[in-house]
């Protein structure tokens, strides 16, 4: 079989104005007067490398540009075949990300999407939403499209791509980043009259199923993550669609928030609708969906959709597992593993950080907080509803605990930074990031050392995340406190978000309040937990701090849910309502998996 390669290349470390275009001035095709093998993009004056006439991309020989360039500016990228991957489906540059296979389409079915970050779900989302696969050519797209099609064997996809041209399917799509919505003057009340209104759900449903009651009259530059995030879903569920997409509905929606969307999803669902999710929440993921597709490659090089679609358990077992057995691919080198803990630590006699009792009024919203204390070396989760005060509270300590070092990583992150990670990481540490230390601890474990270089304003939100991540954890302090560390991450991220932040806790013999909605990485991540329970936006009132046994059976009682342990994987996994683990757990009063 013959390998294809790319020759890809990251612009992020691809710096032509200080190596001089070494790329250029070294190739041996170019030396002996070749043309077209390197061209200058327009604009950004970045070099391409057409694929078709680079001796490493067609011969695998050669290889001087990427010794003389920038380390890891260049690299060669094995393509997978059709026969193993499936049709090359769409690319976005000569040397940027492709994408493989296509899904089938199940009408009347929660379809989930899994998969690491920059691995080409937004880009399925994209093409069901309308985007025209170019096929690979990215240079003449509709002869890539009109190609695409030619080689296309599955008719359903085909079809449904004839139908979108033809406006005779109507698509709804939620995408992941949805920012733009603070661009608008309008009221939420005045944007969701302007939608289509014609959907499955009511313009009165909508505004009572999403919550949109209080903030109505606002307009969306002054709304939180959460909020935003319910107008977004909320205008999709208005219009009236046969498909409906959504990329990260998840993402700054509490536990609550998550379940009722899950089950705003099956509506539709079983309503004849066909909804794609893409989600990093696997329990939610697990709970929400019929049927899974796995996404697997080289994130941000190529991306691979399974060939099947595969139950839900199977589907995220196998992901989990990093292996597709139906299929016979291995898309992980080692299994992802969710850690056991049985025995609950004894902190009796431990020093900590000590809170005072204290009340705190925001407008018409009253906090109440009782004493408490983190101990060093201790992880304490905060869990609760949107709306409580958890990010009050979290300020209030920044502010006011003046006896101890306290580094806070806070829910919003902004890009109003103006230099380079390198200088960010800097500046909020105030250490000395080249050390070896720094590096072991820190960059390598987020992979944020390529990024180094790249200003803060361009990163994308998990990189963003990655890097408050580090910027709080790389900071020498007594009390960490990080608020949602696991937005925008995906699971892998998230679950080796969980063991930096506890390495460091240890390392550091420092106390740590870690802010949660993604009940797996609050499972894999607490020592103890603390509740905010009350009325979201008119009191909140916390409980505890209790240990993690009490603390999530309690919380899951008030969501009324109930959690189970996989055996093969580890992870925690939603029983369905009324199914007989739900009533035994119920029974017993044991709404989490290991009691």
């Amino acid at each position: 079989m013959v390998t294809i390669r790319i020759l890809s290349i990251n612009y992020d470390k691809c710096k032509p104005d200080l190596c001089g275009y070494a790329c250029l001035k070294y190739c041996p095709l170019v030396i002996k007067g070749q043309k077209n093998v390197i061209t200058i993009r327009k604009g950004t004056g970045k070099p391409i490398i057409n694929n078709n006439t680079c001796l490493m991309a067609k011969k695998g020989t050669c290889g001087v540009c990427i010794n003389k360039c920038f380390p890891r500016a260049l690299s060669v990228t094995n393509l997978p075949s059709i026969e193993t991957a499936g049709l090359l489906v769409h690319s976005y540059d000569e040397n940027g990300f492709r994408f493989f296979g296509v899904p089938q389409l199940h009408s009347g079915k929660v379809i989930g999407l899994l998969g690491v970050n920059g691995i080409g779900k937004s880009t399925i989302l994209d093409i069901l939403a309308g985007m025209r696969p170019n096929g690979g050519d990215h240079q003449e797209s509709e002869k890539g499209y009109e190609h695409f099609l030619s080689q296309l064997k599955i008719s359903s996809f085909r079809q449904f791509l004839a139908e979108v041209d033809a406006n005779a399917l109507r698509v709804a799509h939620k995408p992941q980043i949805f920012t733009h919505l603070t661009e608008i003057s309008d009221s939420v009340s005045d944007i969701l009259s302007q939608s289509d209104n014609q959907g499955y759900y009511s313009l009165t449903e909508v505004i009572e199923l999403m919550e949109l009651t209080p903030i109505l009259n606002r307009i969306p530059k002054e709304l939180s993550g959460g909020e935003l995030q319910r107008l977004a879903i909320g205008k999709v569920l208005l219009q009236n669609a046969d498909v409906f997409l959504i990329d990260e509905p998840c993402t700054f929606l509490d536990f609550r928030q998550r379940i009722k969307m899950a089950k705003i999803f099956h509506q539709l669902a079983s309503a004849g609708k066909t909804v794609f999710i893409a989600e990093h929440d696997i329990a939610i993921l697990d709970f929400q969906s019929d049927l899974i597709y796995l996404f697997y490659g080289e994130p941000h090089k190529f991306g691979v959709i399974s060939t099947l679609a595969y139950s839900t358990k199977k589907g995220i077992n196998n992901f989990l597992l990093g292996r597709l057995k139906d299929e016979n691919v291995r898309i992980r080198g080692k299994r992802i593993q969710f850690t056991r803990v049985i025995k609950e630590r004894d902190w009796e006699g431990r020093s900590g950080v000590e809170f005072p009792a204290f009340q705190k009024q925001v407008g018409s919203f009253n906090l109440t907080v009782d004493k408490g204390i983190n101990y060093f070396g201790e992880i304490l989760c905060i869990l609760g509803e949107n709306g409580l005060g958890k990010t009050t509270f979290a300020r209030h300590l920044t502010q006011s605990l003046k006896s101890v070092r306290v580094s806070f990583k806070p829910q919003f992150l902004h890009r109003k930074f103006t230099g380079t990670v390198r200088e960010f990481l800097t500046r909020y540490t105030n250490s000395f990031i080249g050390s070896r230390a720094f590096s072991i601890y820190i960059l390598k474990p987020f992979s944020i050392s390529h990024l180094l270089d790249k200003p803060i304003r361009e990163l994308s939100g998990g990189e963003l995340q990655r890097c408050f991540l580090a910027g709080c954890l790389g900071k020498k302090a007594d009390l960490y406190i990080i608020d949602e560390g696991s937005a925008f991450l995906d699971v892998e991220e998230r679950l080796n978000a969980t063991r930096v932040i506890r390495h460091i806790v240890s390392k550091n013999n420092a106390a740590c309040i870690a802010i949660e909605h993604d009940i797996q990485i609050a499972d894999a991540l607490a020592d103890r937990i603390m509740l905010f329970e009350g009325t979201p936006g008119s009191i909140g009132q916390t409980v505890g701090p209790l240990s993690k046994k009490a603390g999530l059976n309690r919380f899951l009682k008030e969501i009324d849910v109930t959690f189970r342990r996989d055996p093969e994987t580890g992870r925690a996994r939603l029983n369905k309502l009324g199914s007989r683990l739900d009533r035994d757990q119920r029974k017993n009063d044991a709404y989490y998996h290991d009691f």
